[in-house]
């Protein structure tokens, strides 16, 4: 079996979208922790899309032995590179709902880290959570709403007032003093 005719067998069976889409969401988790780290997240729900149809737009030139194919083909490749743009987000959202966890995590690091999603970029959120819940667990000054903030300011993500940020903290304290009361009873 020749080179083409593999790339002919993937692609009837729509493998090629499957193993592009795997690619393009392992390049765009890439990106995210180190070139586009401090990035808006706005721009970032669009790379996997980009992406994945410049990667089709390769694997067609490619499959094809012609670069035209891509002008002549524009729309299927398009659409194409949407679908693996929109599978490869379907990855990454399975990744994070099913396969990661948080084993190290403590209860008390996962209530923090559910509060703070959204506020602090995803690769930073479970070292803010269990920072603030060091800083939590050895505060005796009853001052650890002031911690909690300093915290999340040094974290936090572009757009998030100081006002979010107190009000952010105040809840977290909160919200832990009520499961520890609970917990107590």
């Amino acid at each position: 079996m020749d080179v083409l005719s593999m790339i002919e067998t993937l692609t009837s069976y729509g493998a090629d979208i499957a193993f592009i889409s795997v690619f393009t969401c392992a390049v765009v988790q890439a990106l995210k922790r180190t070139l586009m780290k401090n990035c808006q997240k706005k721009v970032l729900t669009f790379l996997p899309f980009v992406l994945g149809t410049i990667f089709y737009a390769v694997f067609a030139a490619a499959a094809n032995l012609d670069f035209e194919y891509i002008i002549d083909e524009l729309p299927a490749v398009c659409r194409r590179g949407f679908t693996i743009g929109s599978l490869s987000t379907v990855i990454y959202v399975w990744y994070e709902q099913f396969i990661r966890s948080r084993d190290g995590a403590s209860a008390t690091e996962s209530v923090i880290a559910t509060l703070i999603e959204g506020y602090v970029p995803s690769d930073e959120l479970e070292s803010a959570a269990k920072r603030i819940a060091e800083a939590i667990g050895r505060d005796v000054t009853g001052d650890g709403a002031r911690r909690t903030a300093e915290i999340l300011s040094s974290c936090s993500a572009e757009g998030v007032t100081d006002r979010d940020i107190t009000l952010l903290a105040k809840l977290i304290i909160e919200t832990l003093a009520h499961l520890n009361s609970a917990n107590a009873a």
